[in-house]
């Protein structure tokens, strides 16, 4: 008996089927069982699969096994067996074509078994990172050429070292995007051949230590949030004309940004930030033109309707972010920041992050507004502006709200409902009866799912409101477009020094 040897990807998996004789068969299982897999690139099968009277072996995650356990079977006119193997962790199918018809008919025996060697990947940001830079590198100096992102993964060269990068099987919505971010690469950034790629060391260690020693800034991604930097030509001559640029006393970070803008035209150092993108993805280029708009003058019109909280419970709870719309006319475009907490998942409170996303680029995030700068420049336009984004400044609980001091059931039914809900400068909104709203509250901080979270980051977002709605028309439009500036890294007036990139979204 052949030793069972798993290398098969799906792609093979389905040529192996087709080669056994089973051609009328393999469309119809291929289709079912595999692409509408949970993670349909989990699975791996038996390359020494050669009798087709013999169970093929496929092994698969833990995710994927559920999914083919609680199935139906019904669009193969074929029988499951009633045994799932030691432990529970296989279960086998035999499929036909159609209706069978006499006994000769040799059904499809699949054997599908659950192993943990076919684990979800764990990968972090700087896996999803190195992932890119390997496709870039692929995409354009091997010439990969893929149609899909399909294509990816029964790419010998490609799929496997993918793997190695994530520690697991790679998430299809991984595999959409890169082959997304490599579309606009090749079509839009259009590098030069030979290019390197560099997320770790190399350039990205030299820029990242050069601007901490030089101008005092611990953390790249607050000046240049390129995520991976495109190098071509001589690295240690485009490194020592960058310190020779920046050596001298009275050098500043504007002076690096000049080089670097030139360094970008010139196709020599290209940084570029990434976001995971959907199917399609967006490229544009940030702080290359050395124009500082000043957000007194240069603004978007955003007034407080465009400001969005709902408080209409959904099963025990509301939902915990509050949302400003943001028409840029000038510009094209339309943001829409949601606010809420930095980690959902917390229990016992989160502080709140601002992010924003463009119209029109499905679910990409353009970048987070740092929110400490965010409430720092809201201080500076008003003195009087109490908000701080601190979730410990707020009621855990529905027993704490009754009780809070500073930002209880008092503050917000006297104070911040009245002002949003009925004052000058409403919000939009689905419920404006204040007692109706308080006791939306009281019940959405016993929902069994708020875990100390949930109401907390909305009663936060709506302080934030409030403090917005204090400030006149002109300052409230300086203020969001200073947000909108923030959140993709754009400099202006009051944040000049941002470095130059391109981003992919």
């Amino acid at each position: 008996m052949a030793k069972e040897w798993f290398s098969l990807r799906p792609n093979q998996i389905k040529k192996r089927v087709k080669q056994k004789g089973f051609k009328d068969i393999e469309s119809i299982y291929f289709e079912y069982f595999i692409r509408n897999m949970p993670e349909p690139v989990a699975l791996i099968g038996d390359d020494n699969w050669t009798d087709p009277k013999k169970n093929f072996v496929i092994k698969v995650n833990a995710e994927n096994f559920q999914w083919i356990t609680t199935s139906r079977l019904s669009p193969f006119y074929g029988k499951e067996s009633k045994t799932t193997g030691p432990g529970g962790k296989e279960r086998t199918y035999e499929i036909y074509a159609g209706k069978v018809q006499s006994g000769d008919a040799v059904p499809l025996k699949i054997r599908f078994r659950k192993s943990g060697k076919l684990t979800k990947s764990v990968a972090g940001t700087a896996e999803q990172e190195q992932g890119s830079a390997f496709i870039f590198d692929r995409a354009l100096n091997d010439n990969a050429g893929w149609d899909s992102w399909q294509k990816i993964v029964e790419d010998d060269k490609t799929y496997p070292e993918l793997v190695k990068i994530f520690k697991g099987s790679v998430p299809e919505s991984w595999l959409i995007s890169y082959f997304a971010q490599s579309e606009v690469l090749l079509n839009e950034v259009k590098p030069p051949k030979m290019s390197k790629f560099n997320r770790d060391g190399g350039f990205m260690k030299f820029i990242t230590d050069l601007i901490k020693k030089k101008f005092g800034i611990s953390q790249k991604d607050t000046w240049n949030p390129a995520d991976i930097w495109i190098i071509n030509g001589n690295q240690n001559s485009i490194e020592q004309t960058i310190k020779n640029t920046v050596e001298g006393k009275n050098q500043t970070i504007r002076e690096l940004n000049a080089v670097l803008r030139k360094m970008f035209e010139d196709e020599e150092v290209m940084g570029i930030s990434l976001k995971k993108t959907g199917p399609i993805a967006y490229y544009e280029k940030l702080n290359m033109d050395g124009i500082i708009p000043d957000t007194k003058d240069y603004n978007f019109n955003v007034p407080m309707k465009d400001f969005e909280s709902y408080f209409t419970i959904d099963g025990d709870m509301f939902t915990q972010d509050v949302k400003i719309s943001v028409d840029a006319k000038s510009e094209n475009k339309t943001f829409t920041f949601q606010i809420k907490a930095n980690d959902s998942g917390a229990t016992n409170g989160s502080n709140l992050k601002f992010e924003p996303t463009a119209k029109g680029s499905g679910l990409a995030r353009l970048g987070k507004a740092p929110v400490e700068e965010v409430a720092e420049i809201l201080k500076d336009i008003k003195k009087s502006a109490t908000f701080v984004n601190k979730y410990q400044d707020y009621p855990k609980d529905e027993t704490a709200f009754s009780t809070h001091t500073k930002k209880g059931e008092t503050y917000f039914k006297d104070t911040v409902l009245p002002a949003l809900l009925n004052g000058k400068n409403k919000i939009t909104t689905d419920i404006t009866n204040i007692d109706q709203v308080i006791k939306n509250i009281k019940q959405s901080f016993n929902g069994k799912k708020d875990r100390g979270t949930n109401t907390r980051a909305k009663l936060m977002g709506l302080d934030f409101f409030y403090q917005v709605s204090k400030l006149t028309d002109d300052e409230r439009n300086e203020f969001i477009t200073d947000m909108v500036f923030l959140a993709q890294k754009k400099a202006f007036g009051k944040r000049p020094d941002f470095g130059p990139f391109g981003k992919i979204y």
